[in-house]
């Protein structure tokens, strides 16, 4: 997620330096996490709406590690990544590589055979060894040539918790204790959240429902909407998740009021509906989001959202004045709002941890090959559309239209 770092400076205290090792006093205790994503006041770097992000510095100290406690959630994944000062990933370990504290089970690995779900990860500011530990994150290179890495945030994702209503996935966040190398503990982080102000997504849902003044736009892209795989893009190295791969695509108004997008839909865990997230199916999560140029999210819906219909999905992206009257689930379509601020926007669609069986996923597009070819069914085909048109034939109209 790009900028998060410049979205939250000032907002939560680093870690103590080399002097405060010796310090006799009681460890300072605070929030594990300074904050979390908010469609208002923490939303920016592209995030997924179906995703909750956790955030908290770190200073990379010599002879000091960070640890991590927490019990699996209830959700479909979730990750810790590691990032240095410009938001590229120097490590991660997301759920089925966290294995167990003695007597607990990891439910994202197999069937729990045992009733705690508790687990343990370290990030050691260290070389990483020919043979790693487990549930270990080494974090002592910046991850751009040799630098090393001074510090930068830490960041815990949940996505589609089993109940909406639980972000973190019905399960208390995660502690995050800063101690030496032997154990003495520094900072003894609580089981909580710093907040910043937010307006309970009040800004963001003003600019979804409403629609763009009627000034022609000034961007001049091409008629033809293209996707690419963003290799080496911002979005996907500044914070981004080392499980997803991703295509974006740009758009305009200048035209069609409307975008329309169709493909064959990956098998998926709908976690929603009672199904494990262990269970192979041909991706673990995938989504298509609707994204500001300035970075921010507008809207997003992901596979248990899609409407799935013989296999296939159907998107539509208009401003709420331009949404046809079939584009809504009866009729096996997404209605996605533009954006009100926003004359040109960014397409992304995400794949997440794809089984070694599919070769038609987001991961298999090399650098330089078209993704057309290489998705097949899966590539997901975007035109520009109309209201009328799409009103009386549906996503084959738009696509088939002389």
């Amino acid at each position: 997620m790009r900028r998060l770092a410049l979205t939250i400076a000032g907002a939560a205290l680093l870690l103590p330096g080399v002097p405060a090792l010796g310090n006799s006093a009681p460890p300072a205790v605070g929030c594990s996490w300074s904050s979390n994503s908010d469609p208002d006041a923490v939303n920016a770097a592209y995030p997924d709406t179906n995703a909750t992000y956790w955030f908290t510095p770190y200073a990379a100290t010599p002879g000091t590690k960070l640890v991590i406690r927490g019990i699996y959630p209830k959700a479909r994944y979730f990750s810790f990544h590691v990032y240095h000062p410009g938001g590229v990933p120097v490590g991660s370990l997301y759920d089925a590589q966290i294995a167990p504290n003695r007597g607990s089970a990891n439910p994202f690995a197999g069937r729990p055979t045992r009733v705690g779900r508790s687990y343990t990860v370290t990030v050691l500011f260290t070389p990483e060894p020919a043979l790693p530990a487990a549930n270990t994150i080494y974090a002592s290179s910046s991850g751009v040539g040799t630098a090393p890495n001074p510090g930068g945030q830490l960041m815990l994702r949940v996505y589609v918790p089993t109940d909406p209503r639980s972000p973190a996935g019905g399960v208390p966040l995660p502690t995050v204790t800063t101690e030496t190398t032997k154990g003495t503990v520094i900072i003894a982080g609580a089981a909580c959240s710093g907040a910043l102000p937010a307006a309970g997504g009040a800004v963001n849902n003003a600019l979804i429902g409403n629609s763009f003044p009627a000034q022609s736009p000034t961007a001049d892209l091409t008629a033809a909407i293209s996707w690419s795989r963003a290799y080496g893009n911002p979005y996907a190295g500044l914070y981004g998740n080392e499980q997803n791969a991703y295509l974006t695509a740009s758009i305009s108004r200048r035209f069609g009021d409307l975008v329309v997008i169709h493909a064959k839909a990956p098998l998926f865990p709908n976690t929603r509906a009672g199904v494990q997230p262990y269970v192979r199916n041909d991706v673990r999560y995938w989504s298509i989001c609707q994204n500001s140029n300035s970075t921010r999210v507008n809207s997003c819906a992901a596979d248990f959202q899609a409407h799935v219909r013989r296999g296939l999905f159907t998107y539509v992206i208009s401003d709420p004045s331009q949404r046809p009257r079939n584009a809504d689930a009866s009729h096996g379509v997404v209605w996605l709002p533009w954006g009100a601020a926003d004359a040109t926007a960014l397409l992304i669609y995400r794949n997440m941890l794809v089984s070694p069986t599919f070769r038609h996923a987001v991961q298999d597009v090399k650098q330089g090959q078209d993704p057309k070819r290489i998705m097949g069914a899966y590539y997901p085909s975007a035109v520009y559309c109309d209201k009328a048109t799409f009103e009386r034939g549906g996503w084959q109209g738009c696509f088939y239209r002389q």
